[in-house]
């Protein structure tokens, strides 16, 4: 049995389960609160860390976010979960990070759970390598507008190739330890899926009726 909480808070014996998110400037507010939220209320320990090493992360649409350490001050301790979020340019500045590629691609040799939502999987995991097993993969399956630049649906997707599915909204592949999901839309049942992979079935259906998740 996982060591996880019951979903709410009781935590079971035994060490708590640990949680990665790395941030950078941009990434999508919506899917950074969520994964931290769930990820906590799942009874993981969750560190939120900066690959700018800054205190303080603004995310795509403004909210300012205090982060709990510097990337690099945390790229060697062993996590369960490494979670990715997306958003423009978050998702971008987190690809051109090669210790975060490197530090995913240790993840998955050593069997750890790797996770990506929007943007992370076609720009941060599929470079990183981490996808090549997976029979099916998910992103943004949207055409993406910012108000300096705009982006056509394929213009991420095709990044992901033939095997992109653009009606899954999660997918999480117990083989391979890998959940992906598409748009800040699907971030909490994304969480949720990490949840239900690390901690099982009984923690994430707790968090599921708390939220009226159907």
């Amino acid at each position: 049995m996982p060591d996880c909480s019951s979903g709410l808070g009781v935590l079971l014996m035994g060490p708590t389960q640990t949680a990665l998110i790395p941030v950078a400037q941009g990434n999508e507010d919506i899917e950074v609160i969520a994964l931290i939220d769930v990820l906590r209320r799942g009874g993981l320990q969750v560190v939120v860390a900066s690959l700018d090493d800054q205190e303080v992360v603004t995310l795509m649409k403004g909210t300012r976010l205090v982060v709990d350490a510097a990337f690099q001050s945390v790229i060697d301790q062993p996590w369960d979960v490494i979670a990715v979020p997306g958003g423009i340019p978050g998702a971008m500045n987190l690809a051109e990070s090669s210790p975060l590629r490197e530090r995913l691609q240790r993840q998955h040799l050593r069997g750890g759970v790797v996770a990506g939502i929007c943007l992370a999987p076609a720009l941060v995991l599929k470079p990183a390598g981490v996808l090549e097993a997976m029979e099916t993969v998910t992103g943004n399956p949207l055409a993406i507008r910012t108000p300096q630049q705009s982006w056509p649906a394929d213009h991420f997707t095709k990044l992901l190739g033939s095997n992109f599915d653009p009606k899954a909204r999660v997918i999480s592949d117990q083989k391979q330890r890998i959940v992906l999901s598409q748009t800040p839309g699907t971030a909490i049942e994304f969480a949720i899926a990490i949840v239900r992979m690390l901690c099982g079935e009984d923690a994430a259906v707790a968090i599921e009726n708390y939220f009226l998740v159907r």
